[in-house]
């Protein structure tokens, strides 16, 4: 192909009838990105323990100053706690329902409890034990890698974004939908280490899943949404 039909590809790749490619073209582009990093990140992770970045970083967030202790690490988690977030998802998913934003409350929901899902999966898969270096602050009884409550965390403030990104094309509503995901999922993910049950790559793979879900779910709902708007 030579660079006058590059060009006019792209061109109409680009354009706004064909809408529906790009938004398919970027979502598996995003979504090849995450997995390709997940698949790099557990590919460096020892069977048991952890190297020393890992340590560093745990003993780094144990080193943290938070206003209330170990008391405000556990209030923080429980934004990331499938005793908040399922109630929560349910919820928010039946108010969409019912203010006739149907395909939102799918989108929220699918991201949600898909997410939750594929995280329970590698869990099992990989089957790391919790970190050892520290007096864990809460109580745990199941593996390590990837961190739920990360996970978790990511699909529901990020699903929410999704959902501010469907309903609406305002730059200003959007920025803010991103800004306040990516610090209540950090906050949730820093709490993890904070309280000592996770390592750094753990809580990184959660966001890796969760990021590739929202992806998903969002990519699949937009290009739905559009066929029905398109449709006659």
């Amino acid at each position: 192909m030579d660079a006058g039909n590059l060009r006019r590809a792209l061109a109409r790749r680009f354009s706004r009838e064909e809408a529906t490619g790009l938004t398919l073209t970027v979502g598996f582009l995003a979504c090849a990105a995450l997995v390709v990093l997940f698949g790099l990140l557990a590919r460096e992770i020892p069977v048991s323990g952890a190297g020393p970045q890992d340590r560093a970083v745990t003993l780094w967030a144990r080193g943290l100053t938070l206003p209330g202790g170990a008391a405000a690490g556990r209030a923080i988690t429980f934004f990331g706690d499938s005793r908040f977030v399922y109630p929560a998802t349910g919820l928010i998913a039946l108010s969409l329902a019912l203010r006739g934003r149907r395909v939102s409350a799918i989108l929220f929901f699918a991201s949600v409890v898909g997410g939750g899902l594929l995280e329970l999966l590698l869990k099992y898969v990989y089957r790391r034990p919790r970190p050892d270096l520290l007096p864990l602050l809460v109580r745990v009884d199941s593996f390590s890698f990837p961190s739920g409550h990360a996970t978790l965390a990511c699909v529901f403030f990020g699903g929410l974004a999704a959902v501010v990104f469907h309903v609406t094309r305002r730059r200003d509503a959007r920025a803010g939908a991103v800004a306040g995901a990516a610090l209540a999922a950090g906050s949730v993910g820093l709490s993890r280490m904070y309280l000592g049950v996770h390592w750094a790559t753990d809580v990184a793979a959660g966001f890796l899943i969760g990021l590739f879900w929202v992806f998903v779910c969002g990519t699949l709902t937009e290009v739905f949404a559009r066929r029905r708007r398109s449709s006659p």
